[in-house]
């Protein structure tokens, strides 16, 4: 059986990787190894996401209640 307290630390860490992925992301783009609008349209994309999972780990908590 699945506890809620294992979904939520999935969750937490898919969100700190995504973070992690953002802050090399920035770095590498502020070198100029990639293309600044593709590196800007990933960090983007994966805020999304962390906003997606963020909700998610909301409603999660929610129903534990």
């Amino acid at each position: 059986m699945i506890e809620i307290k294992d979904v939520i630390s999935l969750i937490d860490e898919q969100i700190e990787f995504l973070k992690q992925q953002n802050g090399a992301g920035a770095l590498m783009g502020m070198l100029k190894m990639f293309d600044a609008d593709n590196v800007k349209k990933v960090v983007n994309t994966n805020n999304d996401v962390i906003k997606e999972l963020t909700d998610m780990r909301m409603k999660v908590l929610e129903l534990a209640l």
